[in-house]
């Protein structure tokens, strides 16, 4: 009989191991502190994660994404029985719609949505940043120089979906790569871009309701160490036709009419909504649904 590996929560070594001359103490201290805190729902959780086999190898493999059980986990204002409930909601409930699909879990193989538009591919796949913020994320590529554009982090809240982080680049040339992009998508700027996206996904993967994280709830990304670039989600929501509830409530269709559009514009607005309806068609193909 085969005897399954047991998930347990992670050693802060596992987390904060010294590097060369740099010490991590401290963190692995308050991480000690933090665990003790929440002893309680740790156990719940290990005993979750071990129901749920499939789920052992990917925990024990990154011991960060049992982190913002004791921390933080999509909204700051969530309590350590709300990060527990969300936290193992998230982590079921995208594998078990693919696995019904006979796809492979996204820590396994990322979805590739093709190119937007040429050079540029949209993928979804498993996060490699701040599981805090979310585990599941939308990337687009700049597949010539295999560089991560644009990022949208997502999770399951309830009955509807929540982004949870917009990112974008700051490499060199990237003002330069993201204004070539927004005249190429018919001047949709790439976090609006990443927003529609995510609407057309909400909706293949039977949901009805989309969310954004009010600014001032958000989880700080750690993805672009900028003090120049500045995310305002607020803004992007409430441009992107949300209204502001207890979350940004985002409509899942766009207002196509173009009566107030000028003349000489509507030509680029027909191509932007039929680039994003090819878009749409292709992640209904992806998914098989």
């Amino acid at each position: 009989m085969t005897q399954h590996a047991l998930y347990q929560w992670p050693h802060p070594l596992a987390l904060y191991p010294d590097r060369g001359k740099k010490s991590y103490r401290m963190k692995r201290l308050r991480y000690r502190l933090r665990s003790l805190l929440h002893r309680q729902a740790i156990k719940k959780f290990e005993y979750f994660v071990n129901q749920n086999v499939s789920l052992v190898p990917l925990l024990n493999a990154r011991p960060d994404f049992s982190y913002p059980l004791a921390h933080r986990f999509l909204d700051k204002r969530f309590s350590a029985k709300q990060r527990l409930d969300a936290m193992c909601d998230n982590l079921t409930f995208l594998p078990e719609k693919l696995t019904a699909l006979g796809l492979p879990p996204l820590w396994q193989q990322a979805i590739s949505f093709g190119e937007v538009i040429p050079d540029f591919e949209m993928t979804l796949s498993m996060t490699t940043h701040q599981p805090m913020e979310g585990y599941w994320v939308l990337e687009l590529w700049h597949k010539p120089r295999n560089e991560l554009v644009y990022l949208l982090t997502f999770a399951k809240l309830g009955e509807a979906l929540l982004i949870s982080v917009v990112q974008g680049p700051n490499f060199e040339g990237s003002k330069e790569m993201v204004k070539q992009l927004t005249k190429t998508c018919y001047g949709l700027r790439p976090a609006y871009l990443m927003v529609e996206t995510m609407k057309a996904l909400t909706k293949v993967l039977g949901f009805n309701q989309l969310l954004g994280i009010p600014q001032k709830y958000q989880n700080k990304s750690r993805f672009i160490q900028s003090s120049h670039y500045v995310v305002d989600y607020d803004v992007i929501f409430a441009e992107s036709g949300g209204q502001l509830k207890d979350y940004w409530e985002l409509p899942l269709e766009i207002d196509r009419n173009l009566d107030d559009v000028p003349s000489k514009k509507r030509s680029m607005y027909r191509k932007r909504y039929a680039m994003l309806d090819n878009l749409g068609k292709v992640i209904e193909e992806k998914l098989e649904l």
